[in-house]
């Protein structure tokens, strides 16, 4: 592999992070060829900012605190361990609604160029020219008190992901569960502790691996890395790769896949929003 982050191993916190929203929030960026994530630290004194919308989709993450996500006037509390798309054109913002701070992740695909900026310590991605203004261009977090309303039954929109359908993959004390936008395919691996290495494939796309629980070996290209919980990976198109757990505690993992893989598409087809 080319000496680039790819095939690096980052924690999410050691990420280069900016300061935004009047330093109430602390963001992060990691890009793969095709998408961007974003780690965004809240403060729980963060309030509601401006709502602002985007032409692409967002697919956002819950996995620490509690915030209420507002799409077009309508709010749904997100508790940690949640996921939920943001359709593109649709007016959205979020704040915390407790004590705790939040965490959340978004996935915009294709990257977000706007906030490519987070991503410049990538060299291997060129940086686009970016008027200065609009790195900033919706962030106003003094906006009005929600004066929308609360969806009583959110659950065709706000999904948990332990709880999505799950297949068996592999034969061999792993599930395989996901949400798609878009240009993007979010998938989530339930890997059991006595789940064996399985050898090497590879695909023509990239793919950006997290651990959210648990710890297991990525190999790639014959090299053997640990991930443990909360850090990020790119494994770049063509590299042969596999990974397995350590440890004796399940991993969930969650690859991210921009385009959306289409062999693993049938997991998504409850989502009545795509055919």
């Amino acid at each position: 592999m080319a000496q680039t982050t790819a095939g690096n191993v980052y924690k999410w916190k050691d990420l280069p992070q900016t300061k935004v929203l009047g330093g109430l929030m602390d963001r992060a960026g990691f890009r793969s060829d095709g998408a961007l994530l974003t780690f965004n630290w809240i403060s729980p004194k963060m309030p509601r900012w401006e709502p602002h919308k985007h032409p692409f989709d967002q697919i956002v993450l819950t996995l620490a605190g509690t915030q209420i996500l507002e799409i077009e006037g309508e709010g749904m509390v997100c508790e940690p361990g949640t996921i939920v798309r943001v359709p593109g054109d649709k007016m959205h913002t979020g704040w915390p609604i407790s004590d705790e701070p939040v965490l959340n992740i978004d996935v915009f695909a294709p990257p977000r160029e706007d906030y490519l900026f987070l991503t410049n310590w990538q060299t291997e991605y060129p940086q686009p020219v970016i008027d200065e203004a609009k790195k900033t261009y919706h962030q106003n977090p003094d906006g009005e008190p929600f004066g929308g309303t609360m969806i009583e039954d959110p659950s065709d929109l706000v999904y948990c992901w332990a709880d999505l359908p799950r297949e068996d993959a592999l034969a061999s004390g792993m599930q395989r569960s996901g949400m798609r936008g878009d240009n993007s395919l979010v998938v989530f691996n339930w890997l059991q502790p006595d789940m064996p290495r399985f050898e090497p494939h590879s695909h023509p796309f990239d793919q950006t691996v997290l651990v959210i629980e648990g710890s297991m070996m990525l190999e790639l290209d014959g090299r053997e890395t640990e991930c443990g919980p909360q850090s990020i990976v790119r494994v770049p198109a063509g590299v042969p790769h596999t990974g397995w757990p350590i440890g004796d505690k399940p991993v969930i993992n969650m690859d991210v896949f921009a385009p959306p893989r289409e062999d693993y598409l049938h997991i998504t087809k409850y989502q009545k929003d795509f055919r």
